[in-house]
Parts: C-alpha cells; structure tokens; sequence
C-alpha cells in the first residue's frame, strides 16, 4: 500500500509539534491557542498534553506511512 498525502502531513505535524513542545520557540509556545492553555492548566501539563498529542500524530502517521493500515 502507498502512502497517503494524510499520513505524510500527520508525520509534519507531529515532528513540528514535539520540535515547538521541547524546543519551545515564541513563534509556536506563545500562539493563541497555546498560549490560553497554558494560562488554564500551566506551562507543565500544556507541555505533556501537546508531547502526547504529536506523539500520536507522529506515531499514527509512520504507521500509515509504513502501510500498517
């Protein structure tokens, strides 16, 4: 099976949101939507939730990738 134009945007998404996650850049750790979440749950669980969130995108994206579905 071919890889998908979906699985290779998954497998951007997540390296870009683990790379904004550990490396915390301005342009990715103060947008918006970052930004208000930390200001709810904090700088600590906002840096998990995202680790975890493009862990699965990367994760589900190599899968797809490598024709595991």
């Amino acid at each position: 099976m071919q890889p998908t134009l979906l699985d290779i945007i998954l497998i951007i998404f997540g390296l870009f949101t683990l790379f904004g996650v550990v490396a915390r850049p301005g342009f990715y750790w103060e947008r918006g939507r970052i930004r208000r979440t930390r200001e709810i749950i904090g700088d600590k669980n906002t840096a998990i939730m995202y680790f975890v969130m493009g862990s699965i995108m990367l994760v589900i994206g190599v899968v797809g990738f490598l024709g595991g579905f």
